[in-house]
C-alpha cells in the first residue's frame, strides 16, 4: 500500500522523486516544473513531483521546510547546495504550485473530495508559496 497524506513527501511519487534529486540536482527540479507547466491536465504523479521540486526551491529561498522521514535526501541536498536559486526558477516554482492547486490538476481533484484534509492540503500549498516569497 502506498503512502498518501497532506505533507509534500507523504506520497510515494514525491518520496521517489526526492531520491533522484541527489543525482540530478536542479535538472530534476526544472524537469518536474516543465512537466506540469507544459501539461494540459496534470496527472497526480507529476503534480506530486513538481510540488516536491517547489519545496526544494522554497527551502533554498527561505531556509525552512518541514522534515519527514521521506525527505532526508532533500534536506541533505539543500544543505550541500545553499546558494540562492535564480529568480526565474523561483517564479517557475510558484507557477507550478499554482497549477497543481488549479482546475486542471488531478491532485486538486483528489484532495477536493477529502473533506477536512482538503483544507490541510491547501495550507501545504500556501506554505510552499509563502516560503517561495521569503
Amino acid at each position: 500500500m502506498g503512502a498518501w497524506d497532506v505533507g509534500i513527501y507523504d506520497n510515494d511519487d514525491a518520496a521517489d522523486w526526492s531520491a533522484d534529486l541527489a543525482d540530478r540536482g536542479l535538472m530534476a527540479v526544472e524537469e518536474a516544473f516543465d512537466a506540469v507547466l507544459d501539461a494540459g491536465y496534470i496527472e497526480a504523479p507529476e503534480g506530486a513531483c513538481a510540488l516536491a521540486a517547489a519545496d526544494v526551491i522554497a527551502r533554498l529561498v527561505s531556509g525552512r521546510g518541514d522534515d519527514s522521514a521521506y525527505c532526508e535526501s532533500v534536506v541533505t541536498w539543500v544543505a550541500a547546495h545553499p546558494e540562492a536559486p535564480p529568480p526565474a526558477l523561483v517564479a517557475k516554482a510558484a507557477r507550478a504550485v499554482d497549477r497543481i492547486g488549479g482546475d486542471d490538476s488531478e491532485l486538486a481533484e483528489l484532495w477536493s473530495d477529502a473533506g477536512a484534509e482538503s483544507v490541510q492540503w491547501r495550507l501545504t500549498l500556501e506554505g510552499v508559496q509563502q516560503r517561495l516569497r521569503a
